[in-house]
């Protein structure tokens, strides 16, 4: 654990020689960090927990800082003064339930395309939320497997490109609550099983329904959209879809969550 450091760079290969011995890393409460250099985490084999938190004055986070940590099962980003989304296509992580947590970076404006390929090949969850988001690029996902994601809380988040998850698989739960997103990509959209839109004002239109084939959940700002479900008329009857044609007392019902268990 490494707190109050006060160093302004943390140095390529710093934990050479004990490498080894290291399973969690811990740097915290510094106002002199400002720079991490390339492979400063790297060949790290038995490290599972690595966390950078509460280090505003950290601006800089090259690429390639993240190197072959197979073990690796949690990544923490937060709070921090950084200006680029960082990278982590060099994780290489092998581990099951990889969670990546980056959120309270309010200088990082965009997620950009590939933004975690090559970090895990396993269902991952990516808590992406509180940053200072405008836009999430084209195939931002590409290469991963997507179980959860969070994009909940970017206030100024107000485009997703449509190609957003080309490439990619999943995501099985999507929250974008109060978010500025106006629109949601048209594609990728058919695994989402877990739909999650509160005090999402600026989404007041959702997608052709018929992609969302396998939606169980839905949590939305606006009454009229579970009223849209309710009303869609289904080609194939045993769509899953058709678990939301009882929504009709619903419809005018102040509280939003549906679920098929409600019905």
């Amino acid at each position: 654990s490494f707190t109050h450091v006060s160093v302004k760079v943390i140095p390529s290969r710093v934990f050479k020689g004990i490498s080894e011995d290291i399973a969690t890393i811990l740097i915290s409460e510094s106002d002199s960090i400002e720079k991490i250099e390339v492979n400063a985490f790297e060949d790290l084999p038995n490290l599972t927990e690595l966390l950078i938190r509460n280090t505003k004055h950290l601006v800089h986070i090259e690429n390639g800082a993240f190197s072959n940590l197979p073990r690796l099962k949690f990544l923490s980003i937060c709070n921090t003064g950084i200006r680029v989304f960082p990278d982590v296509t060099k994780v290489f992580s092998t581990q099951l339930n990889f969670i990546l947590e980056v959120y309270d970076n309010l200088h990082v404006t965009t997620i950009p395309s590939n933004a975690f390929q090559g970090m895990n090949s396993e269902p991952l969850t990516l808590k992406l939320f509180r940053n200072g988001f405008v836009d999430i690029k084209t195939h931002a996902f590409n290469g991963t497997k997507v179980d959860q994601l969070f994009l909940n809380d970017n206030h100024n988040l107000g485009i997703m490109h449509n190609d957003v998850f080309k490439g990619a698989s999943g995501p099985n739960r999507l929250d974008i609550s109060s978010t500025a997103l106006e629109f949601l990509p048209s594609y990728g959209l058919e695994p989402i099983q877990v739909l999650v839109a509160e005090s999402s004002y600026s989404l007041k239109k959702l997608p052709p329904l018929d992609r969302f084939v396998h939606l169980v959940e839905a949590r939305l700002t606006y009454p009229s959209h579970c009223c849209a479900f309710r009303n869609m008329r289904m080609k194939e009857p045993n769509s899953l879809l058709l678990l939301f044609e009882n929504f009709t007392k619903q419809c005018d019902n102040p509280l939003r969550t549906y679920t098929n268990d409600t019905l």
